[in-house]
C-alpha cells in the first residue's frame, strides 16, 4: 500500500478568512462609491432634461435608491411617476412613443447620463475595494 500524501490548507483557509473580511468591510464602501456615482448620473440626467417647456417639473421627477444587501450593492434610478413631477414625460423623453401618431423619438438622456459615468463608478469601487483590503491589513 503506498504512502498517504498530506496537504496543508492552513493557507488556504486564513486567505479565505480574509477575503470574508475585505468582503464585509468593503460593502458599505461600495455603497458609498455607487450612491456618489449614481447622484451624478441623477444630476447629468436631470441637465439634460432642464428647459423642457412642456414639462418644466420633469427633471425633478429622476431619483435613485441604494440598497446594501447580503451579496452586494443595488442601484436603481429613474423617473418617479405619481409625485407631480411629471415622471411619466421623462419616460416618454427616454424611451420615445414610436406608435404614436406624433412619432416622438427616443432621447435616451438616462443611458447617456449612465454612459459619461461608468469610468467614475469603476474607480469609485476600486478605491473602495482597495481601502478594504488595508482595513484588513493586506
Amino acid at each position: 500500500m503506498a504512502d498517504a500524501v498530506t496537504i496543508d490548507t492552513s493557507e488556504f483557509d486564513r486567505a479565505i478568512a480574509q477575503l470574508a473580511r475585505i468582503s464585509d468591510e468593503a460593502r458599505p464602501l461600495v455603497r458609498k462609491a455607487v450612491q456618489v456615482n449614481v447622484t451624478k448620473v441623477k444630476e447629468a440626467w436631470r441637465e439634460k432634461l432642464q428647459g423642457t417647456p412642456s414639462a418644466p417639473r420633469v427633471p425633478y421627477s429622476i431619483t435613485y435608491d441604494t440598497k446594501e444587501l447580503a451579496g452586494g450593492v443595488e442601484a436603481e434610478i429613474g423617473a418617479t411617476k405619481g409625485t407631480g413631477n411629471q415622471g411619466g414625460v421623462a419616460l416618454l423623453l427616454e424611451y420615445g412613443a414610436p406608435n404614436n401618431p406624433s412619432g416622438l423619438p427616443a432621447h435616451g438622456y438616462g443611458l447617456a447620463s449612465l454612459q459619461e459615468n461608468v469610468e467614475d463608478l469603476e474607480y469609485g469601487v476600486g478605491e473602495a475595494i482597495d481601502g478594504a483590503v488595508k482595513a484588513v491589513g493586506l
